[in-house]
C-alpha cells in the first residue's frame, strides 16, 4: 500500500491497519532491541552528521541576509551613509556563505537547484540595495527588495524542509539496517520491526502534516489573515473538513471586505466618510513626509444649501448633495479620495499634487457645478454653486489637521468674498 492511497483511507480504518502492524512486533522487539541499540546510534550519527552542517550553513545564510536586509532598511529610514559600507560587508559574507555551500559535493539536486534559486534572488536583491543607495530610496524599490528577501527566506525554507526530509530518509535506512541486522537473530522479529516502523509513520505523515496546516490556518485567523487557504487535497476526513475550512474563510472574507467598504462610506452620496477622510489624509501626510511628494487637500462647501432644503425640502437638497458629490467624483483622478466632510462639506485629498494642481482641479470643480443643474423627481431645476478653500503641503500645513485648517480658512475667505469663488491659503 503506497503512501498516496493510504492518505486517501478513512482515518479509522488507517487506525486500525496501523494498529494491527504494531502491536504484533511488540511482543520480539525486546529480544533484540539492546544487540542493536549501539550499532543504529553509531549509523545516526554517521548519517546525520551532513544534514547537521548543512543546517547549519542555511540558518548562518538566513542570519547574514537578515542582517544585511535590516542595514538596507535603516538606511533608507536614516540615510547614514556608514551603513552602505557595512551593508557591502555583509553582502560580500552572504554570498561568501552561498559559495561555501554550492560547493559541497554532498548536495542534492533540489537542495542544490533551491540554494541556486536562492543565490541569484539574493543578487537582485543586491541590485536593489544599490539603487537605494545610489537614489532617495524609492518606496517601489524597497518594496521590490522586502519582496524578493521575503522569496529568499521562503527559497531557504524549502531546503529547511528538504534537509528534514533528507534527515527522515536516513533515518528510514537506519530502520532497514536495524531490520536486516535483526533478519540475522529472526527474519520474523526484523520484519514486524520494519512493518511497525512503517505503519507509524504513514499514520503519522497522514494525520499529524494536516493536523499542522490546520494549527497555522487558525494562526492566522486569530492574527486576522483570512486570505489562508489550507492546501490539504485529500479525499479523507481531514480533506473534507480543509475543504470545509477554505469555504468558510471565503465567507468571512467577502463578509469583512463588504463591512470594510459599508464602514468607510456615506450613506446618501457613496463618497468616503469623515473617519475615512482622516484616516487617509494621515496615510498621505506620511507619505508625503517620508519621500518629499507633494499633497493637496480641498474643501468646498455649497452656497446657501439650507435655502434649498427651506424651499424645496429636504430630498431635494439630498438630491443635489449626490449631484453635486457625483460632479466632483467624474473631476477628480482614480488616485484622489472624494469625502464627505460634514453636512454639504465636501473634501477632496489630493496626493502627489501642488498647488497650481489643486488649484486646476477646484477651478474646474468649481466651474461644472456652476454650469449643471439638479432635476428633483418632482421635475424641479435646481442650480448651486460651491464655494472652495484649498491648501498644499508642507508650506501651508505639515500635518493633516493643519492642511484641514488652512483649507477651511480658504475656504471662509470664499465665502467673506461673495461665494462661487477658488480661494488658496
Amino acid at each position: 500500500m503506497n503512501l498516496f492511497s493510504f492518505k486517501n483511507l478513512s482515518l479509522r480504518t488507517r487506525l486500525l491497519v496501523t494498529m494491527g502492524v504494531v502491536f504484533i512486533p511488540l511482543v520480539v522487539v525486546a529480544i533484540g532491541s539492546g544487540i542493536f541499540l549501539q550499532h543504529a546510534a553509531e549509523q545516526f550519527n554517521r548519517l546525520t552528521e551532513q544534514p547537521v552542517y548543512k543546517l547549519q550553513t542555511t540558518s548562518r545564510l538566513q542570519n547574514q541576509i537578515r542582517s544585511a536586509h535590516a542595514l538596507v532598511n535603516n538606511y533608507a529610514s536614516t540615510q547614514r551613509y556608514v551603513l552602505r559600507e557595512q551593508f557591502k560587508s555583509e553582502a560580500q559574507a552572504t554570498e561568501n556563505a552561498f559559495v561555501e555551500i554550492l560547493a559541497k559535493p554532498f548536495l542534492g539536486p533540489q537542495e542544490y537547484t533551491l540554494l541556486a534559486n536562492a543565490r541569484r534572488e539574493w543578487q537582485d536583491s543586491v541590485v536593489l540595495a544599490n539603487r537605494i543607495f545610489t537614489s532617495t530610496a524609492p518606496k517601489a524599490a524597497l518594496y521590490q527588495m522586502d519582496q524578493s528577501v521575503n522569496q529568499i527566506m521562503f527559497t531557504l525554507d524549502q531546503i529547511y524542509d528538504a534537509y528534514y526530509s533528507e534527515i527522515s530518509a536516513q533515518r528510514s535506512q537506519i530502520n532497514e539496517a536495524e531490520s536486516r541486522f535483526l533478519l540475522i537473530i529472526a527474519a520474523a522479529i526484523g520484519f514486524g520491526l520494519v512493518s511497525a516502523v512503517a505503519g507509524a509513520m504513514w499514520l503519522a505523515r497522514s494525520v499529524l502534516v494536516p493536523l499542522r496546516e490546520f494549527e497555522k490556518g487558525m494562526t492566522h485567523f486569530t492574527n486576522d489573515n483570512l486570505t489562508y487557504r489550507l492546501d490539504l487535497n485529500h479525499n479523507d476526513e481531514i480533506g473534507r473538513l480543509a475543504r470545509d475550512f477554505n469555504t468558510m474563510a471565503e465567507s468571512l472574507m467577502e463578509h469583512k471586505t463588504q463591512l470594510e467598504e459599508l464602514s468607510s462610506r456615506d450613506g446618501l452620496t457613496g463618497l468616503y466618510n469623515r473617519r475615512e477622510f482622516e484616516d487617509r489624509l494621515r496615510e498621505e501626510t506620511q507619505r508625503a513626509r517620508r519621500y518629499g511628494k507633494s499633497l493637496s487637500v480641498i474643501i468646498l462647501d455649497i452656497d446657501h444649501f439650507k435655502n434649498v432644503n427651506d424651499r424645496y425640502g429636504h430630498q431635494a437638497g439630498d438630491e443635489t448633495l449626490i449631484a453635486v458629490a457625483d460632479l466632483i467624483r467624474l473631476s477628480a483622478r482614480p488616485m484622489d479620495a472624494v469625502c464627505r466632510y460634514g453636512g454639504e462639506e465636501l473634501a477632496v485629498i489630493l496626493p502627489e499634487t501642488d498647488a497650481s494642481g489643486a488649484a486646476i482641479l477646484a477651478e474646474r470643480i468649481r466651474a461644472s457645478v456652476a454650469e449643471s443643474l439638479t432635476i428633483t423627481p418632482q421635475g424641479v431645476e435646481i442650480q448651486v454653486t460651491v464655494s472652495i478653500g484649498f491648501a498644499a503641503f508642507p508650506q501651508d500645513g505639515d500635518t493633516g489637521p493643519g492642511l484641514v485648517k488652512a483649507a477651511d480658512e480658504a475656504l471662509y475667505a470664499a465665502k467673506q468674498e461673495g461665494r462661487n469663488l477658488v480661494r488658496s491659503h
